[in-house]
């Protein structure tokens, strides 16, 4: 193949490329702007994305107790093979109590009625160390990456790493079967605050 081919070739691949990157931020800028609001009590650590920089890796997670199987009957058994974990979604309502604004009230292959259905990251069966056993429930999981701008994610780290044992939650954004996430709050302050007041600090 001639060299201006190869060149046509790979220009049409960027451009694939970059039209799906495009798509993606349109995308995640309609479910920040319409989505509802959904608050997680979370972990977090800071590693690195070779492509995209540092950022902000948040473990959250929420118990789930019942389910929906393929023949669209309701079920507290799990009854998915784990070739289905990326496929699945979760039925959000509102949290009665605790740190949590929302639970996970179902989960199915597919969102099987109204309500506020988002797709999962992936499922999980917590340990018990005491009864050396699997605990009765589900914990499902959702997008864990924040990435920050390069200035502030060191010191977003260390402002989690000292005040991360306080009230850490994942704030997401909702709408139309996908979920996001927007920021991490320490006691209910973002993190990026957290970061800007830390660099202030060690500026003085």
């Amino acid at each position: 193949m001639k060299k201006g081919a190869w060149i046509g070739l790979a220009a049409a691949a960027l451009a694939v490329q970059l039209a799906g990157l495009g798509w993606l931020a349109a995308r995640y800028g309609q479910v920040v702007a319409k989505g509802t609001v959904v608050r997680i009590p979370c972990g977090a650590y800071d590693p690195v994305d070779v492509l995209r920089g540092r950022y902000l890796h948040v473990s959250a997670a929420l118990p789930c107790h019942e389910f929906t199987d393929r023949e669209g009957k309701r079920t507290d058994e799990w009854p998915f093979g784990w070739e289905d974990r990326r496929r699945l979604h979760a039925l959000l309502e509102p949290a009665e109590e605790g740190e949590a604004s929302h639970r996970v009230a179902r989960v199915a292959l597919e969102p099987d009625g109204e309500g506020l259905w988002v797709k999962v990251s992936g499922v999980s069966r917590p340990w018990n160390p005491e009864t050396q056993e699997n605990k009765a429930w589900w914990n499902v999981s959702f997008p864990g990456k924040l990435f920050l701008d390069e200035r502030l994610a060191g010191a977003a780290d260390d402002a989690f790493r000292k005040r991360g044992e306080k009230k850490a939650v994942a704030v997401y954004r909702a709408w139309k079967g996908q979920i996001v996430i927007t920021d991490v709050e320490l006691d209910g302050i973002s993190v990026r605050e957290w970061a800007r007041k830390a660099r202030a600090e060690a500026a003085e």
